[in-house]
């Protein structure tokens, strides 16, 4: 649906701006002069009534033969009647005080569902229901996640339409995401708002897509664990065991399209420390892994660098194979580089490729390497060093033997 937002005072229109301004260049040019300014030959009608003045006041003056002249006054009815067509004019240059007669078609984006980092295209019709043409003066997405085509300083007639293209980049952590994009119609003082709306999710889908487990909250409950195809597929452990199922039995029953997973905090992580996805692992071949992310005092991060994302994996490898990723951080100074990076964790090491700049994004780009022998799920925690700061992130995934379809248990 439409959401009209009160447009700031300084984005007028351009009619608007460029009378305004030139108007009170004339109010000041008239004050200075002490003249009246209220018509285009107020001048003549001026230097007319002075003569007539001082003739009247003259006692030598002669008498002056009545006849036609061409440096008569203007008649004053003559002068009035110009006034309501340059107020008219003054009035039709005024914004209207409400919005554009503009219908998006449709009102809300909706991109569906949408795997992590991938991008999905969408295109709203802009559809002109007034009575005059009306132009485009901006638009502006409010993510740095959208982007659309310049439409700027387009027209659209009467009962006509214009397309307005969207990409919506799905962030890496499943969940729904909504954004929004605003379009400013010349001549109207508020904005009309399309909304946008995607779905996160990998194949395998959980919901709620994350477990709350902060203080003061429940620390335990359940989450409903489903194929988006709707195809049965198993769930082979979570956070490398046994999957506590409600109402089903691995021994006995068939594979499901659906789970219902119970939860408790003090029984899946009985040292009262959460990594920061609990991971599941399934048998489906296109998503062997489904992370949850665990909302608690212990998994929150840290920042003392700005990154853009904090969802780091590999997926699933097989045993000794590395893996390159990036990591973006944003805004960094500068006097600030990226100097190296380590890790504390035993079965696998991490090492800095390369750092690059592009706008106020730098570009990061790591490589984990396991150790001989490692294999299961691992997170690799790590730091990275600028010259005077340390942020710590982590990598994780799972390595399994070379081979290996389906479940492996760990």
């Amino acid at each position: 649906m439409l959401d009209p937002v009160r447009f700031s005072p300084t984005a007028l229109s351009k009619t608007q701006i460029t009378k305004g301004l030139l108007s009170a260049l004339a109010a000041a040019v008239c004050a200075l002069t002490s003249t009246g300014c209220d018509q285009s030959n107020t001048a003549q009608s001026q230097a007319a009534q002075t003569a007539v003045s001082n003739t009247a006041t003259s006692p030598s003056a002669p008498a002056q033969t009545q006849g036609p002249s061409t440096t008569t006054a203007q008649p004053a009815g003559v002068a009035q009647a110009s006034a309501p067509s340059q107020d008219t004019a003054a009035a039709e240059s005024e914004p209207v005080d409400g919005p554009p007669p503009l219908r998006l078609e449709p009102a809300v984006l909706d991109f569906g569902i949408i795997a992590p980092g991938k991008q999905a295209e969408g295109v709203c019709k802009l559809i002109n229901t007034g009575t005059k043409e009306l132009e485009v003066l901006t638009v502006q997405p409010g993510c740095k996640c959208t982007a659309i085509n310049d439409i700027a300083g387009q027209k659209i007639p009467v009962g006509g339409s214009i397309d307005l293209k969207a990409a919506m980049t799905a962030q890496s952590a499943p969940g729904t995401k909504r954004a929004d994009i605003k379009i400013l119609i010349d001549g109207y003082t508020e904005v009309i708002t399309l909304g946008l709306v995607n779905e996160v999710s990998l194949p395998i889908r959980v919901s709620p897509a994350y477990l709350n487990a902060v203080k003061d909250q429940p620390q335990s409950g359940r989450i409903v664990v489903e194929s988006i195809d709707k195809q049965p597929f198993r769930i082979c452990s979570i956070g490398g065991k046994k999957p506590n199922l409600v109402g089903f039995d691995m021994e006995k029953d068939e594979p499901r399209s659906q789970y219902l997973v119970d939860w408790d905090f003090a029984r899946d992580f009985p040292e009262g420390v959460a990594p920061r996805y609990w991971i599941i692992e399934t048998d489906r071949a296109d998503c062997p892994l489904v992370d949850v992310f665990v909302r608690h005092e212990s998994s929150l991060p840290r920042p003392s660098l700005k990154l853009t994302d904090y969802r780091h994996t590999f997926g699933r490898l097989e045993e000794g194979t590395s893996h390159e990723f990036t990591v973006d951080i944003s805004d960094l100074p500068e006097s600030e580089r990226v100097i190296t990076a380590a890790s504390s964790s035993s079965v696998a090491r991490v090492e800095l490729l390369s750092s690059e700049r592009e706008g106020s994004i730098t570009h990061v780009k790591l490589k984990v390497t396991p150790q001989a022998g490692t294999l299961g799920v691992h997170f690799i925690p790590f730091n990275l060093y600028t010259n005077s700061k340390q942020q710590n992130v982590a990598v994780w995934g799972q390595w399994v033997p070379k081979g290996t379809v389906g479940c492996f248990g760990r």
